[in-house]
């Protein structure tokens, strides 16, 4: 298959994605705030270490975390990726608790070498996800009593392509450029339990059509023998996103629409983090993030945002050599995050991650042609209503040699 056709079915695939309609896999009340839960913007190896990757770059996993690391890509093979991942929520309010298990297709991603120093890479994977239902009975008297009905979905997606370039030695830029899309629908329903009481009703709505944009460097250099480190930092670029929201009330037979001009805005975003390498096998590092949500607001002023700062940490064991023995190719990983909410409301969220790599035989009977990435997570969020989350994560990277020249004997 020429490399055209390749591309081009490629970019099929990608397509394909995003334009189907799938379960988002959220079931939490604090969606109902904000754009939604902010999604996992990593792919599998970053999800073991915690969200690590601001100083990660390797020739073998793609990293969307830095676009600078894109400049790594592979002479002879292109990286294809994907992944998904099971849930089960564990919801605690006023010392009662329910479950919820969810299932999600979590993204899809390329990365390819252009030329010399110079690196691509395509995906797909989502911003922010909507889905909640749940109903309360609101005791104010037998004619005031009523059942409050809360529902919730939608989300935000970016299909993506990114650039990453070494102009010098030990440095590299990078750039990523994504279509935000995607509606969001919330609504309120009250219904009284008495015949002479008017039911009512509130619905906010909102369809976005926006653009992403992130920028990246890494600096990389050797500081002693089987010493190395890696420094990165990331921009992306805050702005008001194009949405054409409105908020509808129902009071019985009136019916009010207030359409929204402004109000939605993604943060300006700064983070900055290192990876130190020991023996081209031992990993280990540490990023921040700070998000500038604080002067956003959702739907007016109904919902307004806040700083969120994000720590992520992480460890790596990956053997540097080759081997046709499966258990000398298995790569562990494992990692720590600490995120603030980005809305006035939900709590602090702690997680902690481990996952392993594991290499998949090819035709040659070499572990070289494709990695299975398993990871397990525990997520803590300690706001008004507790959410303990135990999440598996499954990726896998095939590693396909296309631009292999081909010899005859």
């Amino acid at each position: 298959m020429t490399l055209f056709k390749r591309i081009f079915a490629i970019l099929t695939i990608l397509i394909a994605f995003v334009g189907a309609k799938a379960d988002n896999g959220i079931n939490s009340p604090y969606s109902r705030y904000g754009l939604g839960i902010l999604a996992n913007q990593s792919l599998g190896i970053n999800r073991q270490m915690g969200g690590l990757g601001y100083g990660l770059r390797s020739d073998s996993y793609i990293n969307i975390v830095n676009p600078a690391s894109f400049s790594q890509a592979d002479t002879l093979t292109m990286l294809f990726e994907a992944g998904f991942s099971l849930q089960d929520v564990y919801f605690k309010e006023n010392g009662k608790g329910t479950n919820a298990l969810n299932a999600s297709f979590d993204y899809i991603a390329m990365q390819f070498r252009l030329c010399k120093g110079l690196g691509m890479s395509l995906g797909f994977l989502p911003y922010s996800n909507v889905g909640y239902s749940f109903t309360s009975l609101n005791d104010r008297g037998t004619t005031n009593e009523y059942t409050s009905t809360n529902v919730g979905t939608g989300g935000l997606y970016q299909p993506y392509i990114g650039i990453g370039w070494q102009p010098v030695k030990g440095l590299s830029i990078g750039a990523t450029a994504a279509y935000l899309y995607g509606d969001v629908a919330h609504e309120i329903s009250n219904n009284f339990t008495v015949s002479n009481a008017t039911d009512n009703y509130k619905t906010y709505t909102a369809k976005f059509s926006s653009y992403k944009v992130d920028f990246g460097l890494q600096y990389y250099a050797t500081i002693a023998k089987k010493h190395d480190i890696v420094i990165g930092a990331t921009y992306s670029l805050g702005h008001h996103i194009n949405a054409d929201a409105t908020i509808t009330k129902s009071e019985g037979n009136v019916i009010t629409t207030n359409a929204l001009t402004s109000g939605f805005t993604l943060p300006h975003t700064y983070g900055g983090g290192f990876t130190y390498c020991y023996d081209r096998q031992w990993k280990f590092g540490i990023d921040y993030t700070m998000q500038q949500w604080g002067t956003s607001t959702f739907f007016g002023n109904d919902d307004k945002g806040a700083d969120r700062s994000i720590i992520s940490a992480g460890l790596e064991y990956a053997p540097n050599e080759p081997s046709n023995k499966f258990h000398k190719m298995i790569s562990y990983r494992g990692g720590f995050r600490f995120a603030q909410p980005y809305t006035m409301v939900s709590g602090n969220e702690y997680g902690v991650s481990a996952g392993l790599s594991l290499p998949i035989m090819n035709r040659n009977n070499k572990y070289n042609s494709a990695l299975v990435h398993i990871s397990g997570e525990y997520i803590l969020v300690n706001g008004p209503i507790t959410e303990n989350y135990f999440r598996l994560n499954i990726g896998i990277t095939f590693n396909e040699a296309w631009f292999t020249k081909m010899k005859v004997r």
